[in-house]
């Protein structure tokens, strides 16, 4: 480096540093230690109590706790599929009815790289898992659509009644009953 950029750059770190320092200011003197009246050592005082500085906050009567307040969860538009979704779920239907699950399977993931949260692709995606006897990713995939469809009552029944249907191929009726009973209340079948 040629001795004029360096001594440029040495210049340049120093007025940085000094700009970012605070101008020299003495501190001030400690306080002289009391003395007791009788002049026998430092006078020891407490200090001050502390007080708080952050504001109070109001009383908020809360209900008595035998009267439950029901949590009203939003209610959601029904879940739809894009075109190309919808498109591929057409393919996906007529490729089981011929019986090529696995080309079925194939449309389904792509429609899933296309709308990968959507629930009714999930839903799809376990009928064909069910299809092809593989009832706990049948489960897996309803679950998955579940966690999804917050507040679509319609599309949780959807889902609740895939979970019950590969509850109950695996023999577990009474967790089927149980899944199913929940798709009939959110108005399912």
């Amino acid at each position: 480096m040629p001795p004029f950029l360096r001594s440029l750059a040495a210049f340049a770190l120093l007025a940085s540093a000094g700009c970012s320092l605070a101008p020299f200011q003495a501190e001030p003197p400690p306080p002289a230690p009391r003395t007791s009246p009788a002049g026998r050592g430092p006078v020891i005082s407490e200090p001050p109590p502390v007080t708080s500085t952050m504001p109070t906050e109001p009383d908020v009567q809360a209900p008595p706790p035998s009267v439950p307040v029901p949590r009203e969860r939003p209610k959601v538009a029904p879940a739809t599929l894009s075109p190309a979704s919808s498109a591929l779920v057409n393919l996906s239907q007529t490729q089981r009815k011929k019986g090529d699950l696995p080309g079925a399977a194939t449309s389904l993931d792509r429609a899933l790289r296309i709308e990968p949260s959507n629930p009714l692709l999930w839903i799809e995606m376990g009928r064909l898992r069910m299809d092809q006897r593989n009832y706990a990713q049948a489960e897996a995939m309803g679950r998955k659509a579940l966690s999804m469809a917050v507040g679509d009552s319609h599309t949780q029944a959807s889902a609740w009644q895939l979970i019950a249907d590969s509850l109950r191929a695996r023999g577990k009726n009474p967790q089927a009953q149980e899944a199913l009973d929940k798709a009939r209340e959110l108005g399912g079948k």
